[in-house]
């Protein structure tokens, strides 16, 4: 059960069949499975072995797909990097990955060229694009000049090896790396291309941002069926129409933030488009808003809605399958294949049907642990079962629903944003004293970070000023679209911050 197997097998089994469509690039197969090849090689050539980490911070893009596969049939292990990410956040992933190659969009080597020397392990540097900032290797160049035979690992690969680190939200300010595997990964391509109805013949739609668990974990089981799955660099609503109409793509993961930003476009621009040939939708971040579903169900006439609830830790956990949708409005569902869930109190004991309790999981995807990261492996892990940190209740007919996250954690879009790292940047800022961070509602968004800041005595600050200091510092989905100074903030006798009084006062 080695990831990049289902590759090598549809490049024998559909040869002339498309694979991938960017931007007017098409690529069978057989064109992929060499490319995907020629990468291995190249690698390899310049000395990644198994266990080897391999980072890329790419936009959408063919190349994005042939790392993965390449890392997969070497035994290298891949590691994405959020492409909003700046400076220091590219850096803490890199070393804390222990990655040893980084292949990055020429657009972000300003970004990545001025701390190329405080890199621990990072050495070696791939640009897909042009770049005439850094003396990186070109990454088409570069392939070219490989066999497109198939590679061999250094040593013999395992389905428990590590195939992937991908890094999540953490509560201590920088993200960790949830460490999955081959059988992880494989798993989930299989499991959501049946929960998901994912089948043979059909077309997939990557219009969500490939370095995140869902939209990749969304697009895979396409390439382990046979179908083919075209690529949008990035999200444009517009855009997304466009494709549906022109490739007839039948499979796509949308945010609730993506749909939102469709159904904010003029009604004679959605007209415009054919949208017929789509009969899978998958959505994950939130449960749609009631007026959002009724809107998707009604444009996309002939679609299956899912919403399904899941982590980077493990891919699924529960799915509100699309006969589900008019019954159980706001719910999170019900358990997907292969996975079993606990609501469990303070104590660790189950709760009762109604009452809100911690959501644990266990499964055949779960991730094997957050790297190099022992006390987040205590805190989280209880041996088989791993804390998804959220609160929810179950109802009498075995249904999920979410009452309540982790309390730093903001949802904004789909994507986690944690407090305690803006928190961290803003403690920097000479004039501030004391900081909280919290998420209050937005129309867009879902969330955005609010910031109640305590200036200094004597001190006196603008909003620009401190949105300003956090450019270049933060990605720009985390810099806080609210600054509130505020006279104090209520802390408990042991110094932590108490921030359900700090919410009350934004509801």
């Amino acid at each position: 059960m080695l990831f990049s197997d289902p590759i090598k097998l549809n490049a024998a089994r559909y040869q002339d069949r498309e694979a991938i469509t960017f931007k007017g690039l098409r690529f069978t197969y057989r064109d992929f499975n060499e490319r995907i090849n020629q990468l291995a090689h190249a690698l390899q050539d310049i000395g990644v072995d198994k266990g080897d980490k391999v980072a890329f911070m790419l936009m959408n893009c063919h190349q994005l797909y042939e790392v993965i596969f390449a890392c997969g049939k070497i035994g290298a292990v891949y590691v994405p990097i959020n492409s909003r990410f700046v400076g220091p956040e590219i850096q803490h992933v890199l070393d804390d990955s222990e990655s040893v190659v980084l292949v990055v969009d020429s657009r972000f080597s300003n970004e990545v060229v001025p701390f190329i020397d405080k890199y621990r392990t990072a050495k070696q540097f791939i640009t897909v694009g042009t770049d005439e900032q850094a003396e990186f290797l070109n990454y088409e160049n570069w392939i070219s000049a490989f066999s497109k035979e198939e590679p061999v690992p250094s040593s013999p690969l395992n389905e428990l090896d590590t195939l992937s680190i991908m890094y999540t939200g953490g509560t201590t300010g920088y993200p960790k790396g949830a460490v999955r595997s081959h059988r992880s990964m494989y798993l989930v391509s299989l499991l959501f291309s049946i929960e998901f109805n994912i089948s043979r013949l059909g077309k997939g739609l990557a219009a969500g941002p490939l370095y995140g668990a869902a939209a990749l974990s969304i697009s895979l089981p396409n390439l382990f069926v046979g179908n083919s799955v075209h690529i949008l660099e990035k999200f444009h609503p517009v855009e997304v129409l466009k494709a549906i109409e022109e490739e007839k793509t039948t499979t796509t993961f949308l945010a609730p933030p993506m749909l939102e930003a469709i159904f904010s476009l003029p009604k004679e621009i959605l007209q415009q488009f054919n949208v017929s040939s789509l009969k899978s939708l998958i959505s994950v971040g939130a449960p749609l808003h009631t007026s959002t579903k009724e809107k998707v169900l009604e444009y996309f006439h002939a679609v299956e809605l899912n919403e399904f609830y899941g982590a980077t830790e493990l891919g699924g956990a529960a799915n509100l399958f699309p006969e589900m949708q008019q019954e159980k409005d706001r719910s999170v569902g019900v358990p997907m294949l292969g996975m079993e869930i606990e609501l469990r109190n303070d104590e660790g004991r189950q709760v009762l049907v109604n009452e809100a309790g911690e959501f644990f999981v266990k499964g055949i995807t779960l991730c094997d642990e957050y790297y190099q990261r022992p006390v987040a492996n205590k805190e989280s892990f209880d041996g088989e079962w791993l804390s998804l940190g959220d609160v929810g209740v179950q109802d009498e007919d075995g249904y999920y629903y979410i009452v309540d996250r982790k309390s730093d954690m903001i949802l904004s879009g789909a994507i986690n944003v944690y407090p305690a790292e803006i928190e961290g940047v803003l403690h920097e800022h000479p004039k501030v004293e004391d900081v909280a961070v919290i998420g209050v509602p937005d129309e867009k968004w879902g969330e955005v970070p609010l910031a109640a800041i305590v200036l200094r005595k004597g001190q006196q600050a603008e909003k620009e000023e401190i949105i300003e200091f956090c450019n270049g510092k933060l990605a720009k989905y985390k810099i806080p679209h609210h600054i509130d100074f505020v006279e104090e903030l209520p802390r408990s006798l042991q110094g932590k911050l108490l921030k359900f009084q700090i919410r009350k006062k934004y509801e």
